[in-house]
């Protein structure tokens, strides 16, 4: 079969060796894929509850302040984890460009859609005397009917320190979040799970769930090998979006139906095994490292920090317990 594929390839593409199949595949794979690299580095041989862990407890605390100074800080420590997993660009280009783009949308959008006014850190009694830059003309949302119109986009000081703090909030936690599948055995994550206390039930259904994505990969790729040596075309698909989604029936019907099968085929061997009806036990047991230690306890500690400071900042709306209500624009920048 991948013989007639690459003839099939070559045919279409003379002259251009035997990596033209390859970066066909490639192209038309149209699916983000994060397999696991096995490697020797820091990251790599943490435990998997203490990469959870990090990951949730930074989302939670970085996600209840817009402080300018303390979002840095978390992009730097972010930053520094991700270089310890010593993935590279080629390996994650895809991840990154997909995590890229949706964040520019959301940051951007969000930007566009409030005109500069929709800012964390600023009370609302003080959108009104904002670090105005720039005044462009623009369209927003009215109160009234027709519900849309001409509208002043802001460019101030506070809005652009917002958009930058958002920016590396998001980033910060996808890079936290995206060596999690690089650098961690499939076969552990539900195992990491159920050590942090979730049902057996739950737990096996996220191990499932971070296996299936790499299976439907690897049955696209037999089926697009299968049906090329029969002489399919996917490059050269032609009509709008309903005219080549069923074109592409000969390719999302043996994946989704291969799905279905092998769904029931796990669903019938879990039965027969009496899944669920009582604790379960695992073939591999995760020993925590004084390494995995520190970061459980330094990780949910700094959370518990965060959220009682956010709390109390409600109260003292002044002094140094409000300090991750604010933005902190350093005075020169809004005098």
């Amino acid at each position: 079969m991948v013989g007639a594929t690459l003839a099939v390839a070559l045919e279409h593409h003379p002259g251009q060796g035997q990596a033209q199949p390859a970066k066909l595949y490639e192209r038309t794979t149209m699916l983000i894929n994060f397999p696991y690299i096995k490697r020797d580095t820091p990251v790599h041989r943490l435990d998997p509850r203490a990469k959870f862990i990090l990951l949730f407890s930074y989302g939670f605390s970085i996600s209840q302040t817009s402080n300018f100074w303390i979002v840095l800080a978390g992009f730097i420590m972010a930053a520094f984890y991700y270089s310890q997993a010593h993935l590279k660009w080629v390996e994650t280009k895809r991840a990154w460009t997909f995590i890229l783009i949706l964040i520019t949308i959301l940051v951007i959008g969000n930007y566009f859609l409030s005109g500069g006014n929709n800012i964390q850190g600023i009370d609302p009694s003080e959108l009104a005397h904002l670090h105005v830059l720039y005044r462009i003309p623009f369209i927003g949302l009215k109160r009234l009917p027709p519900y849309i119109g001409p509208a002043p986009l802001l460019v101030s000081v506070e809005s652009l320190t917002f958009l930058i703090s958002q920016a590396m909030r998001l980033v910060s936690i996808a890079l936290l979040s995206v060596p999690i599948p690089y650098t961690t055995d499939p076969g552990h994550m539900g195992i990491a799970f159920r050590g942090m206390g979730v049902p057996d039930k739950f737990a096996y259904a996220i191990d499932l769930a971070f296996r299936f994505l790499p299976t439907v990969v690897r049955d696209f790729g037999t089926t697009l090998d299968a049906q090329r040596a029969r002489g399919f075309e996917l490059e050269k698909l032609r009509g709008g979006l309903v005219g080549k989604t069923v074109r592409l029936a000969p390719m999302i019907v043996p994946v989704v139906i291969g799905s279905i099968i092998g769904a029931e085929d796990i669903i019938s061997a879990m039965e027969l095994r009496c899944f669920g009806i009582g604790k379960r036990s695992w073939l591999t047991e995760l020993r925590a490292r004084p390494i995995d230690r520190a970061i459980i306890v330094l990780s949910l500690s700094g959370f518990a920090l965060i959220t009682i400071l956010n709390v109390l900042g409600y109260f003292y709306t002044q002094g140094p317990l409000h300090f991750l209500h604010i933005q902190g624009i350093p005075h020169f920048l809004a005098p």
